[in-house]
């Protein structure tokens, strides 16, 4: 079976609304020029304009936010034209915890957003997770909570799992790849 097509517009306003239905306040994209922020010269990261809240200098409006985060990045500037993943003005969707969540509603929810038939509707078999080469804990979620043959989830290291630009919050983090 072939998901449905589904346009940029309306995939942006899908995850937006999906994440609202998980309790997340909507917000509008920041600027693209850093606040209070001297470590950046322009917001290249979903996350980065939030940092404060990840830091816990100030709180944020709500536990979970959801926001399409205008970014320019430069640190990886040689890859673009050379892969379809690298570009240097993009949008970035994100869904965002404040200590309410971790990585079993994370995992969970992304996968239901991808494969639900009320929602992208991406065929399962065609998915594949990759989790940072020492994650136990969300390899064992990827393969025992959602069921993911072990063969199907990939162990990256530092170079594509594991998420830092600038000064701030950084760490592990888990991807899902679609087999074209």
């Amino acid at each position: 079976m072939s998901h449905p097509y589904h346009g940029l517009n309306e995939l942006r306003e899908m995850f937006l609304k999906f994440f609202e239905t998980k309790g997340h306040l909507r917000l509008p994209s920041f600027s693209l020029v850093p606040q209070n922020d001297k470590s950046i010269l322009l917001i290249n990261a979903g996350m980065t304009p939030m940092k404060p809240w990840f830091k816990g200098e100030e709180e944020p409006p709500c536990r979970r936010v959801c926001t399409c985060q205008k970014c320019i990045r430069t640190g990886d500037i040689d890859n673009v034209g050379k892969t379809a993943r690298h570009g240097t003005y993009f949008e970035m969707l994100g869904n965002f915890s404040f200590g309410d969540y971790f990585k079993h509603e994370a995992i969970a929810w992304s996968w239901e957003f991808l494969t639900s038939p009320e929602w992208v509707g991406l065929e399962a078999d065609r998915l594949y997770p990759s989790v940072y080469e020492s994650d136990d804990e969300a390899f064992a979620i990827w393969r025992d909570e959602i069921g993911i043959p072990e063969d199907r989830i990939f162990r990256f290291g530092k170079e594509d799992n594991f998420w830092e630009h600038g000064s701030g919050p950084c760490g592990p983090c888990s991807e899902i790849y679609y087999d074209r």
